[in-house]
């Protein structure tokens, strides 16, 4: 199967060379990656095209920057044009271990390939130490929706899609109250898939995703912002209306 390793970028320069070098470095053959430049202004770019130009491996594109503290210009753009069996998404301020993608494919393989979406268990750097583990549980699709009114149930970086479920990967709370994409829509993507039936897999173990914790990460800024919205509450009131629980 055909994986397709998209890691959005914007103003990554700190840390865009770690984790492409941790891309490259997959033991996974059929393996494509694409820098997905958000029209950074730090060389973030430059650098891109650098790192495509010593591996055949990396592709770049640049994405209009529509969206403050989103990447789903690069979500939507990837799924709508790259060639794929199943994507996944690396932040470029994180880093994965070289068996990742190996041992997500290898779970999807015995499974008959009847598995559409999953996620892993992640650790937590900061300052090149493990800090914590993020982490979730549940059994069953009604475990997650109610998981989901409480917090979003999902270790975002860590998911797998298959290319068939991208129409259902819609962040129905955002547009039905008519806001703009800011980082949260990823949370409310995950319950309008549960909505559609569609389960994420929970893999109960860390199959080698580093999840960066920094000041200047995207987590933090979409925290930031809550002053103007509080986006968990506004996805929790729809989909508790939706689902009557």
């Amino acid at each position: 199967m055909k994986v397709a390793l998209v890691i959005p970028s914007y103003n990554s320069s700190d840390f865009l060379s770690d984790c492409v070098q941790s891309a490259t470095s997959q033991s996974y053959d059929n393996l494509k990656i694409y820098i997905y430049d958000n029209e950074s202004i730090d060389g973030s770019y430059e650098l891109a095209k650098k790192l495509a130009s010593e591996n055949k491996l990396i592709d770049v594109v640049q994405v209009k920057n529509f969206y403050k503290n989103s990447y789903r210009e690069a979500f939507d753009h990837s799924f709508e044009n790259l060639d794929f069996d199943y994507i996944t998404f690396l932040a470029s301020d994180d880093y994965i271990s070289k068996e990742y993608i190996s041992s997500y494919m290898s779970i999807i393989s015995k499974s008959s390939n009847n598995i559409k979406c999953v996620q892993s268990h992640a650790q937590g750097v900061m300052n090149g130490r493990i800090i914590d583990t993020l982490s979730h549980s549940y059994k069953s699709l009604s475990s997650f929706k109610k998981q989901c009114l409480i917090k979003s149930p999902v270790v975002t970086p860590t998911v797998m899609y298959h290319k068939s479920i991208y129409e259902h990967l819609v962040p129905q709370a955002h547009i039905s109250n008519s806001v703009a994409f800011a980082g949260a829509e990823d949370y409310d993507t995950y319950c309008n898939l549960a909505d559609k039936e569609i389960f994420i897999y929970p893999i109960p173990k860390m199959l080698g995703y580093h999840y960066r914790w920094h000041t200047k990460q995207n987590t933090w800024q979409v925290k930031k912002n809550k002053e103007n919205i509080d986006y968990d509450k506004m996805i929790q009131e729809y989909w508790s209306e939706k689902w009557k629980v």
